[in-house]
């Protein structure tokens, strides 16, 4: 599979069949999962370079990843789940972030709740606040949209343009 884009301060959209690798992708710049080959380049930084042998740790790629699924920890509340990705912050600073994405995301009242007593809309946010809580360079979303209801769906795409507005990043959707 060759793959070759730039985004610039928009939101990209990767279409195409099931099965075609656009999931595949996403992990790849992501450093999820390594290519046979190629390069990956993020604001002139070299994540992966297979014939330079880079292939910079997923943990130093400064990307937000919303998994299909969310994957949000079942063990954790709104607040530690959002608060994952940046347990290395000074308290007070980590504790002001996470405050901002949870009025940011109309998630202020839910910060005690665990994920298995949200709504999937409520779910979604979650995950998304997760992805940005580090502040990356990039968003990748993997088809967020997938399980929610046709109405769900709308109000959330809605938010996420909403969102993406206010970010500084790039944005690269699944769909």
């Amino acid at each position: 599979m060759g793959v070759n884009f730039a985004v610039g301060q928009e939101i990209m959209a990767i279409l195409g069949p099931s099965g075609c690798g656009k999931t595949m992708t996403l992990k790849c710049i992501a450093g999820l999962m390594t290519p046979d080959q190629g390069k990956i380049v993020l604001n002139e930084q070299v994540l992966f370079d297979s014939q330079q042998r880079i292939n910079l740790p997923t943990r130093e790629r400064n990307i937000g990843f919303l998994f299909q699924n969310y994957a949000l920890f079942p063990h954790l509340t709104v607040y530690e789940n959002i608060a994952f990705g940046i347990r290395q912050l000074p308290v007070a600073q980590k504790n002001e972030r996470v405050q901002q994405l949870l009025d940011k995301m109309r998630l202020d009242r839910f910060g005690h709740r665990y994920p298995v007593e949200l709504s999937g809309g409520q779910q979604q946010r979650v995950a998304l606040a997760r992805a940005m809580a580090p502040e990356p360079e990039v968003l990748l979303l993997d088809e967020p949209f997938s399980a929610l209801d046709t109405q769900v769906k709308e109000r959330l795409e809605a938010e996420l343009l909403e969102i993406q507005s206010e970010f500084q990043g790039h944005v690269l959707f699944v769909t």
